[in-house]
């Protein structure tokens, strides 16, 4: 199989002439962006020789893990933010917010996995981070691997993948801290593509080390390895 590695939320910046109404501290945090996901998926991505898709913009410009019909592509609030930039959207400033920002990322998506699957296969990588901070009784492990467990080819992949990485010292979870289905671009392009010829994982890293450069650049080496 050919690997595409994407990175929804790998920025937390805001394109000229859009003011979502927050300060810059709050837009450097997991509110906006996945802190280390970026940095996380140019290491993999270059250990594979991978294809990789990033996006430019922070999730609160449009949040490209998300549908377009979803009502949450775009909030107007988030963990106890007003995002007033986002508040009383026109449906065609809506529109055009997601055909300029949104879409370009999503058929990026769609038309590299698809040319891949069609050929040898893709196992596309989707990678994230997430906010121990949330949940701290909970989130305290290195990692999850989160797949549709209803799609055997994809939970074999993904089966090996947390027992590779638990192997090599990563305390990784089965669908954690989310659930593999329904939301997200993974969920997406398993509705347009067969499951013996597309695999979508997503690979969440807890920010409670993935802003190490030395631990970042290890876990992309491992999951190269597996891969």
């Amino acid at each position: 199989m050919k690997t595409l590695v994407t990175c929804e939320h790998a920025s937390g910046a805001v394109p000229p002439g859009i003011d979502l109404g927050l300060s810059p501290e709050v837009l450097e945090t997991h509110v906006s962006t996945d802190r280390g996901a970026r940095a996380l998926s140019e290491a993999l991505a270059a250990h594979l020789g991978a294809p990789l898709l990033r996006g430019e913009w922070s999730r609160l410009v449009v949040d490209l893990n998300r549908r377009e019909d979803n009502p949450d592509v775009i909030l107007a609030e988030t963990w106890g933010h007003r995002v007033r930039g986002n508040e009383g959207l026109s449906e065609a400033e809506r529109e055009a917010r997601i055909a300029t920002y949104h879409r370009p990322h999503r058929h990026a998506a769609r038309d590299h996995a698809t040319a891949m699957a069609a050929a040898e296969g893709c196992l596309h990588l989707s990678m994230h981070s997430f906010a121990p901070s949330v949940d701290p009784a909970r989130r305290t492990y290195d990692a999850g691997v989160l797949y549709d467990t209803e799609r055997p080819f994809e939970t074999s992949i993904a089966t090996a993948l947390v027992d590779g990485l638990r192997a090599r010292g990563w305390e990784t979870r089965h669908n954690e801290p989310y659930a593999g289905v329904p939301e997200g671009l993974t969920s997406w392009l398993r509705g347009q593509l067969a499951p013996e010829r597309y695999v979508g994982i997503e690979i969440e890293a807890s920010q409670a080390w993935v802003d190490d450069p030395g631990r970042s650049a290890r876990i992309g080496a491992d999951i190269a390895q597996l891969v």
